[in-house]
Protein backbone atom coordinates (compact mmCIF):
# COMPACT_ATOMS: atom_id res chain seq x y z
CA UNK A 1 0.00 0.00 0.00
CA UNK A 2 1.67 3.47 -1.14
CA UNK A 3 2.07 5.99 1.95
CA UNK A 4 -0.40 8.88 0.80
CA UNK A 5 -3.55 5.65 0.59
CA UNK A 6 -2.60 4.28 3.99
CA UNK A 7 -2.77 8.03 5.68
CA UNK A 8 -5.42 8.27 3.76
CA UNK A 9 -7.39 5.69 5.10
CA UNK A 10 -5.85 6.36 8.58
CA UNK A 11 -6.62 9.70 9.26
CA UNK A 12 -8.66 10.62 11.63
CA UNK A 13 -12.35 11.41 10.65
CA UNK A 14 -15.19 14.18 12.21
CA UNK A 15 -18.44 12.69 12.49
CA UNK A 16 -21.51 13.18 14.18
CA UNK A 17 -23.77 11.29 15.53
CA UNK A 18 -27.01 11.60 17.41
CA UNK A 19 -30.14 9.78 19.05
CA UNK A 20 -33.26 10.76 20.34
CA UNK A 21 -36.62 10.55 22.40
CA UNK A 22 -39.92 11.76 23.36
CA UNK A 23 -40.40 11.37 26.81
CA UNK A 24 -43.95 10.59 28.17
CA UNK A 25 -47.30 12.28 27.50
CA UNK A 26 -47.16 13.51 31.29
CA UNK A 27 -45.80 16.57 33.07
CA UNK A 28 -45.35 14.91 36.57
CA UNK A 29 -42.44 16.92 38.14
CA UNK A 30 -38.82 15.30 38.15
CA UNK A 31 -36.98 15.27 41.06
CA UNK A 32 -33.25 16.05 41.10
CA UNK A 33 -31.36 12.32 39.95
CA UNK A 34 -34.26 11.17 38.21
CA UNK A 35 -33.99 9.35 34.74
CA UNK A 36 -35.30 10.95 32.09
CA UNK A 37 -36.16 8.89 29.04
CA UNK A 38 -38.93 7.65 26.71
CA UNK A 39 -41.29 5.29 28.67
CA UNK A 40 -42.38 4.84 32.28
CA UNK A 41 -42.70 0.98 32.08
CA UNK A 42 -40.33 -0.37 29.04
CA UNK A 43 -37.65 2.47 28.60
CA UNK A 44 -34.66 2.66 25.71
CA UNK A 45 -31.58 3.29 25.76
CA UNK A 46 -30.23 6.06 24.03
CA UNK A 47 -27.65 4.60 21.16
CA UNK A 48 -25.35 6.58 19.05
CA UNK A 49 -24.04 4.16 16.44
CA UNK A 50 -21.49 4.28 14.13
CA UNK A 51 -19.21 5.94 16.90
CA UNK A 52 -15.94 4.49 15.96
CA UNK A 53 -14.74 3.25 12.47
CA UNK A 54 -14.38 -0.17 13.18
CA UNK A 55 -15.48 -2.57 16.35
CA UNK A 56 -13.08 -1.56 19.38
CA UNK A 57 -11.98 1.57 18.28
CA UNK A 58 -13.09 5.18 19.68
CA UNK A 59 -12.04 8.75 19.37
CA UNK A 60 -12.61 11.80 20.70
CA UNK A 61 -16.23 13.59 22.02
CA UNK A 62 -15.00 17.15 20.87
CA UNK A 63 -18.51 18.65 21.81
CA UNK A 64 -22.08 17.82 22.24
CA UNK A 65 -25.74 19.41 21.82
CA UNK A 66 -28.90 18.98 23.32
CA UNK A 67 -32.05 19.80 21.81
CA UNK A 68 -35.31 20.42 23.52
CA UNK A 69 -38.35 20.77 21.40
CA UNK A 70 -39.82 22.87 24.38
CA UNK A 71 -38.26 26.27 25.89
CA UNK A 72 -39.91 25.55 29.16
CA UNK A 73 -39.38 28.87 31.97
CA UNK A 74 -37.71 26.32 34.44
CA UNK A 75 -34.58 24.84 31.84
CA UNK A 76 -33.60 20.99 32.78
CA UNK A 77 -30.76 21.05 34.22
CA UNK A 78 -29.20 17.09 32.05
CA UNK A 79 -26.50 15.13 32.35
CA UNK A 80 -25.85 12.73 29.78
CA UNK A 81 -24.04 9.28 30.90
CA UNK A 82 -22.17 7.34 28.37
CA UNK A 83 -21.45 3.65 28.46
CA UNK A 84 -19.26 1.73 26.05
CA UNK A 85 -21.74 -1.45 26.70
CA UNK A 86 -25.08 -1.52 26.99
CA UNK A 87 -26.96 -1.12 30.09
CA UNK A 88 -30.28 -1.98 31.99
CA UNK A 89 -32.30 1.03 31.75
CA UNK A 90 -34.82 2.55 34.07
CA UNK A 91 -38.30 3.95 33.97
CA UNK A 92 -39.19 7.65 33.32
CA UNK A 93 -39.03 9.64 36.24
CA UNK A 94 -37.64 7.13 38.61
CA UNK A 95 -34.26 7.75 41.10
CA UNK A 96 -31.11 6.38 39.32
CA UNK A 97 -29.60 3.66 40.54
CA UNK A 98 -26.93 2.32 38.49
CA UNK A 99 -24.88 -0.38 39.61
CA UNK A 100 -21.14 -0.85 40.23
CA UNK A 101 -21.17 -3.22 37.11
CA UNK A 102 -22.94 -0.73 35.34
CA UNK A 103 -20.71 2.66 35.95
CA UNK A 104 -17.56 0.43 35.22
CA UNK A 105 -18.73 0.42 31.53
CA UNK A 106 -19.64 4.10 32.08
CA UNK A 107 -17.19 6.64 29.68
CA UNK A 108 -18.11 9.78 31.37
CA UNK A 109 -20.92 12.31 31.70
CA UNK A 110 -21.41 15.06 29.56
CA UNK A 111 -23.75 18.34 31.49
CA UNK A 112 -26.15 20.33 29.65
CA UNK A 113 -26.49 23.24 32.27
CA UNK A 114 -29.48 25.62 32.09
CA UNK A 115 -27.22 28.68 31.82
CA UNK A 116 -26.36 27.30 28.67
CA UNK A 117 -29.88 26.90 27.03
CA UNK A 118 -30.67 28.97 23.99
CA UNK A 119 -34.17 29.72 23.38
CA UNK A 120 -35.06 29.00 19.56
CA UNK A 121 -38.80 29.36 18.03
CA UNK A 122 -40.99 27.33 20.99
CA UNK A 123 -37.50 25.26 21.36
CA UNK A 124 -34.13 25.37 22.67
CA UNK A 125 -30.94 24.34 22.28
CA UNK A 126 -27.50 23.70 24.49
CA UNK A 127 -24.01 23.33 23.34
CA UNK A 128 -21.08 21.93 24.55
CA UNK A 129 -18.08 22.93 22.98
CA UNK A 130 -14.47 21.73 23.19
CA UNK A 131 -14.84 18.78 25.35
CA UNK A 132 -11.40 16.68 24.32
CA UNK A 133 -13.53 13.43 26.02
CA UNK A 134 -11.13 10.53 24.57
CA UNK A 135 -13.51 7.09 24.11
CA UNK A 136 -13.16 3.59 23.12
CA UNK A 137 -16.22 1.08 21.84
CA UNK A 138 -16.76 -2.49 23.71
CA UNK A 139 -14.68 -4.89 21.10
CA UNK A 140 -16.94 -6.17 19.05
CA UNK A 141 -19.00 -2.55 18.92
CA UNK A 142 -18.89 0.43 17.42
CA UNK A 143 -22.00 1.89 19.39
CA UNK A 144 -22.04 4.01 22.52
CA UNK A 145 -24.83 4.16 24.85
CA UNK A 146 -26.58 6.83 26.71
CA UNK A 147 -28.55 7.67 29.88
CA UNK A 148 -30.20 10.96 30.65
CA UNK A 149 -30.29 11.97 34.42
CA UNK A 150 -32.43 15.31 35.73
CA UNK A 151 -30.00 17.43 38.22
CA UNK A 152 -32.74 19.80 39.65
CA UNK A 153 -36.83 19.88 39.53
CA UNK A 154 -37.90 20.15 36.00
CA UNK A 155 -41.10 20.51 35.87
CA UNK A 156 -41.86 18.98 31.42
CA UNK A 157 -43.67 19.68 29.02
CA UNK A 158 -46.18 16.68 27.96
CA UNK A 159 -44.49 14.73 25.18
CA UNK A 160 -41.55 16.34 24.98
CA UNK A 161 -38.87 16.03 22.58
CA UNK A 162 -35.23 15.59 23.13
CA UNK A 163 -32.25 15.46 20.49
CA UNK A 164 -28.24 14.26 21.31
CA UNK A 165 -25.52 15.15 19.16
CA UNK A 166 -22.17 14.15 19.69
CA UNK A 167 -19.76 15.84 17.34
CA UNK A 168 -16.40 13.31 17.24
CA UNK A 169 -13.09 12.87 15.89
CA UNK A 170 -12.39 9.16 15.03
CA UNK A 171 -9.48 7.41 15.45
Amino acid sequence: MSDALFIKRNRPATVIVEASYTRPADTATYTAGDVLCNSTSSPTILSFDNCARSAGLGGIIQGAIMVDSSAPTLKADVELYLFDTTVTMQNDNAAWTPTDAQMKTCIGRIRFAPGLFNIGNGNGIVDVETLGKPFKCAPASTTLYGITVIRNSYIPTSAEEFLFRLLLIQD
